[in-house]
């Protein structure tokens, strides 16, 4: 027993599929990603220490190469004065009180450089907070729902905007 059957739009959905150009998926992709990247950079505002709570001014969304994007802190858009008088970048700020320093370095993170052998066996520095990473792990869930939800009418509206007439 066979069962005919016809799928109504189907020579539509292949004419928008032969015209589209080479890197059409991107733009509902990226818009998708935009959008759900907004909650984890909120939580991550949200959960910086009161003490360098002006660093939520460098907290950015930017694109990356093809379907990416990188969501956090980044250097070169503000300083900070410190006590003394010397101009700092918040990006170090947080850096340094997110993984720490010199003896109470977070174990788990991977350094780009191991300690300098001046201070190898000085103890103390800054105790690492992970606050990002708990910032990060709070968000998901809701990033994730956003990008589904997004990314179904991102799609849709491309779809439309594409089809042939």
């Amino acid at each position: 027993m066979t069962t005919n059957f016809e799928i109504k739009g189907l020579e539509n959905l292949k004419v928008i599929m032969q015209e589209m150009p080479e890197n059409g998926f991107r733009k509902p992709v990226m818009a998708a990603f935009r959008k759900a990247a907004r909650p984890i950079a909120t939580a991550m505002g949200r959960n910086l220490p009161r003490s360098i709570s002006a660093a939520r001014r460098i907290i950015k969304i930017k694109p990356g190469k093809g379907t990416s994007l990188a969501v956090g802190f980044f250097p070169g858009l503000m300083k900070l004065i410190n006590r003394r008088g010397k101009q700092i970048e918040p990006f170090l700020v947080v850096n340094w009180m997110n993984y720490g320093t010199l003896a109470n370095r977070l174990s788990t993170h991977h350094f780009s450089a191991p300690r300098r052998r001046v201070s190898a066996n000085w103890k103390g520095g800054i105790r690492p907070g992970q606050f990002v990473e708990g910032a990060v792990e709070q968000a998901l869930p809701e990033a994730q729902r956003v990008f589904e939800k997004e990314f179904e009418a991102q799609l849709v509206k491309f779809l439309e905007k594409n089809a042939a007439k």
